[in-house]
């Protein structure tokens, strides 16, 4: 079994090593080139017909051993043993990447191939039929399912080491890594012949890598990207389905993690962009959801590059979360690992990575996607008010009876208190129309309607407290102090919170969306604090963001307000402008000092920076002025004067 594994790489590898450079020169000799462009990282024309050498020297090394090692049965791969299939697959899937490696042809056109060559391979054998469930080890049959999942997943993966091929030895790379895994699965399965036919195709990519490695002298191209995924899905399913009855999808997502996560992650933020709110297109529901498909320079590999890493740098970091994957896989397959703690593992880690690698799409609460939606008509109309009301009132209920009653009780006494609910939310919600909840505008959400949420929430309590004591639908052993405080609690936080959160998001949005230049503002007290809204509300348009606050009172220093820092007095001010990019200065204080006014003023012309006052005004309107349709201005910005 050694020397079948050895030689399966060995022979793969030295004809690759060999037939390599004689693809380059066919490659400038039928046109067969990468030119660069804007989306492209190398900068000269290269060769992009490596998959024509991956193909060959695998299927070269197919045939000797068959005919080296006639007992490995290599027969035995396929189920069916439909091998003239397979091989019309894989010309169909080579035969496509050449074409598009000349003549760069439409992505419909590309996709259709595809889908003809995961049919035959279906029609071959390599079927995910069942699954199994990677929690409780039980069996899912797909039926009629089985066809579509499997012409998705090779699909899929074929598309995915499509998309990842973007760097130099990235995805031969990867796709080594990947064909590893597969034989570490297969030899821990027992299936030889899998093991054999991986290690052709590890040995394959390993001839390649030598003239793919950075600086390239060779691309995959397309017909080296899509063999390398086709061949590696089709392993894939061979290798889960060997060793046990059914498909363990955890195993092979993990094998082909890097690729398949990076496809998910372009899909879902390309969407995501173009719904975000500075996205100026006027495109339909339907463009935008085909914008996923829309190519970028946005991948993970981009966004590595893009941190600072080198072009070999970030090639090894994606190394490492392959090996990581793989090294996972096999670790599930044998045992001794819990699915669920790395699934936990994987999704920590993929957060943690998403934030690090500068993607704004994912960023839901700072980019203000979630934000938009309070431009929705419906959501803002009393009946989606109503609606979250209902919700609440519920969530509230649910969370106070558990307090009061085991779980179990409650549980076993569900038709009572389904029919208690009813009563009780159509008291809550006759309280919230009365107390005019439903008459306020969840956007301009202030003080005084926070305190008629509480009045609102506090009258429909009562009353359902007042219910529970009279009411023969209640159970008799509820107490009705402790329910009535914790409904109250759970109930004000969650239906105060359904209208704060608008606030919380436009804040956060504001906040985070201007980056570089900053704005000062001097006088941390009311004004201050009217000032910093407007500057946030026009954040966008000016270009500028606030930084913080400056103010005399010693006793304000080190503090914050608004979760804006205050730095200190007016001395600090140009210790901050060495500091940070400062656009400009913004006068808040109504009562500033002559003195203290000229060395703000000093400091600002010495470092070039203009100095604005913000300030309340009311004026008079007269005849003459509504006349001619003018308005007073609330809130101006003009050059300061000395006290």
């Amino acid at each position: 079994m050694t020397v079948i594994f050895c030689l399966s790489f060995l022979i793969a590898a030295v004809i690759s090593l060999s037939i390599t450079p004689v693809v380059m020169k066919l490659a400038f000799a039928i046109g067969a080139v990468d030119k660069p462009d804007e989306r492209k990282i190398h900068k000269r024309v290269m060769p992009r017909l490596g998959g024509v050498a991956a193909f060959g020297s695998f299927a070269a090394t197919l045939v000797a051993l068959h005919f080296i090692f006639p007992m490995l049965d290599l027969e035995e791969v396929i189920t069916d043993g439909k091998w003239e299939l397979v091989a019309a697959s894989f010309v169909i899937i080579l035969t496509l990447g050449v074409c598009d490696d000349v003549w760069t042809l439409r992505a419909g056109k590309k996709f259709l191939v595809q889908l003809l060559a995961g049919a035959l391979v279906y029609s071959a054998g390599f079927r995910i039929s069942q699954i199994t469930n990677p929690f409780s080890g039980g069996l899912f049959k797909l039926g009629i399912l089985a066809f579509p999942l499997t012409v998705f997943w090779v699909v899929g993966i074929t598309n995915a080491f499509n998309l990842i091929d973007g760097l130099d030895g990235l995805a031969s790379g990867i796709s080594l890594i990947a064909g590893l895994s597969i034989v570490a699965i297969s030899i821990f399965h027992h299936d030889i012949q899998t093991a054999a036919v991986a290690l052709a195709l590890v040995g394959a990519v390993f001839g390649f890598l030598r003239y793919n490695f950075n600086p390239a002298k060779i691309f995959l191209g397309d017909s080296g990207s899509l063999f390398l995924g086709f061949t590696l899905a089709i392993l894939s399913i061979e290798s889960s389905t060997k060793g046990s009855t059914a498909f363990s999808l955890i195993v092979p997502i993990l094998v082909l993690g890097v690729p398949i996560m990076d496809t998910i992650l372009a899909m879902i933020r390309r969407v995501l962009r173009s719904f975000m709110p500075d996205d100026s297109s006027r495109r339909s529901p339907a463009k935008k959801l085909r914008s996923m498909f829309v190519p970028d320079r946005r991948h993970i590999h981009h966004q590595l590059m893009a941190t600072g890493l080198s072009h070999r740098d970030a090639v090894i970091v994606l190394y490492i979360a392959s090996c990581a994957f793989g090294l996972g896989a096999f670790l599930v397959t044998a045992g001794s690992l819990s699915t669920l703690l790395l699934l936990v593992a994987v999704a920590i880690i993929a957060e943690f990575g998403v934030r690090k690698l500068g993607y704004r799409e994912m960023a839901f609460i700072r980019n203000g996607l979630l934000l938009r939606l309070y431009s929705n008509t419906f959501l803002r109309s009393s009946i989606a008010q109503i609606v979250l009301d209902t919700f609440s009132v519920f969530g509230a209920f649910i969370i106070a009876r558990l307090f009061v009653t085991p779980g179990h009780i409650f549980l076993y006494m569900w038709r009572n208190w389904a029919f208690a609910f009813v009563i009780v939310s159509t008291i809550q919600l006759f309280a919230f129309i009365v107390g005019g909840l439903y008459k306020r505008n969840v956007s301009l959400f202030g003080l005084g309607d926070m305190l008629q949420v509480l009045k609102a929430t506090f009258v429909g309590v009562i009353a359902t407290g007042v219910a529970l004591m009279f009411l023969p639908v209640f159970p008799s052993d509820i107490r009705v102090g402790l329910f009535v405080l914790l409904d109250f609690y759970f109930l004000t936080t969650m239906v105060a919170g359904s209208r704060v959160v608008f606030h919380a998001l436009n804040y956060v949005f504001h906040r985070e969306t201007v980056e570089g230049k900053r704005s000062i503002i001097y006088g941390a007290d009311r004004n201050g604090l009217i000032t910093l809204q407007f500057l946030l509300s026009q954040g966008n348009s000016r270009g500028c963001s606030p930084a913080g606050f400056l103010d005399d009172n010693p006793k304000l220093e080190g503090k914050y307000l608004d979760g804006y820092p205050i730095f200190g007095g007016h001395w600090k001010l140009e210790s901050l402008l060495r500091k940070m990019d400062v656009m400009e200065i913004v006068l808040a204080s109504q009562d500033m000092n002559s003195i203290v006014l000229d060395r703000i003023r000093k400091t600002a012309s010495g470092y070039n920076i203009p100095l604005r006052h913000s300030e309340m005004k009311f004026d008079n309107v007269g005849t003459e002025a509504m006349q001619s349709n003018s308005a007073p201005a609330y809130l101006e910005e003009r050059t300061p004067k000395a006290a």
